[in-house]
């Protein structure tokens, strides 16, 4: 799947769509409706009520509401709809488990997932400055979830020390647990292959390179997808494999809200966000990761890296070719990221990649310049 086939099917409903959507398959009431940001998918936080609650209220008293989260995925994606099952298989077990994640709420027929076809109204009616899916009518996934609350990472003033030892033992202690989830892969490793945002992928960033304008910016991309290319992709079969959450960012940790100026008494509290998820090497869970918490509003990026991988490797051991290619796991998810949000702006204009770009590019030419060696002694990170 290339960039313009999975841009160009985002979805484009009406806030008249979302209300009927949830009438007539959860049987809610809207009352509320928040557009979420997202690069080719469409997300709601909606709040709602019952729609029996409507005839036994009294005049002025509708009773309580509820927030939810709505997931529109664009058509593109939706075709693997297994994936997207699994997906929610993933996130059931980790809740049997004892974690924090979103849980998929039902619709009228006891459905946790469908595919519905929609008609394009009116672009402009969607709040979403970007239209480019010109189809007129399109059939995307549709999912309600549960709405966790807290604040996530990006939201926070600075991020406390602490917070990066937690987030590497959520990763580490994530991956344990899936290690006895049994299920098909076929899905999942077909994702892993044809979606553009896989590690897998970041290969074919070579073909975004021309986006870039600034000649040493475009120098230490081409460096990085080099340095993959040689020192990690001949090496896949040989790394610890697994399911991936495949964006535990920034965005998708949550902590608690922080009451007083001390810090000391935030953590992190759950996740989102497992659309992404597929089967491949554990290391591009850790490297995207990496990649994320190094453009978190710290005062000290290398303390933050150091903190991350501490807190993981107290739930799992990572091999010494694991170590050796993070590095460039790392660098290659910043120009994978990096990339595909220039292009993601210049075909739609969307400022909401403009945000990562700057504190991206960066964490990224520190890090580059610093060199694998001078980071991991920083990162107290042996070979």
């Amino acid at each position: 799947m290339d960039f313009d086939e999975c841009v160009g099917c985002k979805p484009f409903l009406t806030r008249v769509q979302v209300s009927q959507l949830l009438q007539e398959q959860y049987q809610l009431r809207l009352t509320h409706l928040k557009t979420l940001s997202g690069y080719d998918a469409q997300n709601f936080r909606v709040e709602a009520r019952p729609v029996q609650s409507d005839i036994s209220a009294q005049e002025g008293d509708e009773g309580p509401f509820t927030t939810y989260i709505l997931k529109i995925s664009n058509s593109a994606l939706s075709r693997n709809l297994q994936q997207i099952y699994d997906t929610t298989r993933l996130m059931e077990f980790l809740n049997s488990k004892g974690f924090t994640c979103p849980r998929h709420i039902p619709d009228r027929h006891g459905e946790v997932c469908k595919l519905m076809s929609f008609k394009n109204l009116t672009l402009s009616e969607t709040g979403d400055k970007i239209s480019i899916n010109k189809k007129e009518v399109d059939t995307f996934a549709v999912r309600l979830l549960s709405f966790l609350p807290g604040v996530n990472l990006d939201d926070l003033s600075v991020v406390p020390s602490h917070i990066f030892e937690e987030a590497g033992e959520m990763l580490g202690r994530i991956h344990n647990a899936w290690e006895t989830l049994v299920m098909d892969l076929k899905a999942m490793k077909e994702f892993a292959q044809s979606h553009l945002w896989t590690i897998y992928n970041a290969p074919k960033m070579t073909t975004f390179l021309d986006d870039v304008t600034d000649p040493n910016r475009k120098r230490i991309c081409r460096e990085t997808l080099d340095a993959f290319n040689s020192e990690v992709i001949p090496n896949i079969d040989e790394l610890q494999h697994g399911f991936l959450h495949a964006d535990f960012n920034n965005g998708n940790i949550l902590v608690n809200e922080p009451i007083t100026s001390d810090t000391s008494n935030v953590h992190i509290i759950g996740f989102l966000d497992f659309d992404d998820s597929h089967y491949g090497p554990i290391l591009w869970d850790i490297g995207l990761t990496l990649m994320h918490l190094l453009q978190c509003k710290t005062p000290d990026r290398h303390t933050a890296a150091r903190l991350y991988l501490r807190g993981f490797q107290k739930h799992r051991r990572m091999t010494q070719l694991e170590r050796s290619c993070l590095y460039y796991c790392a660098a290659v998810r910043f120009v994978q990221s990096l990339l595909m949000g220039l292009r993601h702006y210049k075909s739609s204009g969307d400022t909401y990649v403009l945000n990562s770009q700057a504190r991206g590019w960066d964490a990224f030419e520190e890090m580059w310049a610093s060199g694998r060696a001078e980071c991991y002694k920083k990162w107290q990170f042996s070979l």
